[in-house]
């Protein structure tokens, strides 16, 4: 059985009509895969007690994830009775992202995540159980060899045209695998034509296939989410940049305003450069982003310490000049000197408070 394929898209939902289609569609489609599935299982099991039940293990993950969401779709499809809210919601929900999810070959861990749309789910299954059916060499109940060249033309047909949403650079690497892969096909759909045996044939092309159309999904999740952390690691960049100005901004004023003035200089954002491209190079520089986001954070600390220190100086010189007492001709004096320095600019903070101290002493003997 094919995978069906939703109408719309996230941005121009499906009618109820092709909604109800599309659930009803995909849960059969489950669960023919899940009868696979478990032949496949029950096969691999008895044979293969290494990489295949790992392989099946990685299989049958993604498998759950795609019934997870088909059981979501269901919830919020209620039987039919949607609205345009609930119908934007599914088409929502068929579109985005499945989290953990696993690419052969990882861990069952969560480091080893690929976001993945349901569609793009359902087609990474068919391949890894055309992968594993063609190595384990289980027959299709329904077994037809012309069935099964159906689907291979039309993955191919699918192979094509995601290569040709790629980049040109891309399209270079990638489009000679996809032509080898057409020609191959069919060469050995001429020979069934001509009424030769392509037993030995189908599966080695339907492993090929399902290879190169799982490593294209894995490519294209993998791309969105280097895109994704450039574009944030480019307005991580810009926001640092921003801070940068205010902070140095602070830096001056404190120091026209206080002595001592704190001695940490402001990082030069500008020094990190543009953001790279390549995974390597920017989990660097997102390291350096948080290291640079850090010295701000000290630096404009300090500095605010440093100003607040002075007004609590000046909270604590008005609260002594309210205490009622005599004339008192030092401290006078003192509130005199104390007056002066605070207009002062800078103001001598280890000037100012031993005064203030000898300044409150005076008001209490008072």
């Amino acid at each position: 059985m094919t995978v069906p394929w939703p109408e719309g898209s996230a941005q121009t939902p499906p009618t109820a009509q092709q909604m109800m289609v599309y659930i009803d569609q995909l849960g059969a489609w489950i669960g023919q895969s899940r009868l696979t599935l478990d032949r496949l299982d029950q096969k691999i099991r008895s044979a293969d007690q290494g990489q295949g039940v790992h392989d099946m293990a990685m299989t049958l993950t993604v498998w759950q994830a795609i019934k997870d969401r088909h059981t979501d779709l269901l919830t919020v499809w209620d039987s039919g009775r949607v609205t345009d809210v609930e119908l934007k919601k599914l088409a929502v929900m068929t579109w985005a992202n499945l989290n953990d999810m696993l690419t052969p070959g990882t861990t069952l861990s969560s480091g080893g995540g690929l976001a993945v749309s349901l569609p793009e789910a359902c087609r990474m299954l068919e391949a890894l159980i055309a992968q594993l059916s063609s190595r384990y060499q289980l027959v299709p109940q329904s077994g037809e060899a012309s069935a099964r060249i159906a689907q291979l033309r039309a993955q191919v047909e699918r192979i094509r045209e995601q290569v040709g949403l790629d980049s040109p650079a891309d399209q270079a690497r990638t489009m000679p695998l996809v032509a080898d892969l057409q020609h191959d096909v069919a060469d050995m759909i001429a020979k069934a034509d001509r009424g030769g045996d392509i037993g030995g044939l189908i599966g080695p092309l339907e492993v090929r296939s399902a290879q190169l159309e799982r490593d294209l999904i894995v490519g294209h999740a993998q791309r969105a989410m280097m895109q994704g952390r450039v574009a944030q690691a480019r307005s991580r960049l810009a926001g640092l940049a921003a801070r940068e100005h205010s902070v140095a901004d602070l830096v001056r004023a404190t120091a026209a305003s206080v002595t001592p003035a704190p001695k940490y200089a402001v990082p030069r954002v500008e020094a990190l450069g543009p953001v790279p491209t390549t995974a390597t190079e920017l989990d660097q520089f997102e390291a350096r982003l948080s290291q640079v986001g850090q010295a701000l954070d000290i630096v404009q600390q300090a500095n605010l310490k440093a100003r607040a220190r002075k007004d609590d100086l000046i909270t604590r010189f008005q609260r002594a000049q309210a205490l009622t007492a005599p004339d008192d001709a030092v401290g006078d004096d003192l509130a005199r000197q104390i007056t002066t320095l605070l207009a002062s600019t800078p103001a001598p903070l280890d000037v100012i408070e031993p005064l203030i101290t000898a300044y409150e002493a005076s008001r209490r003997r008072s």
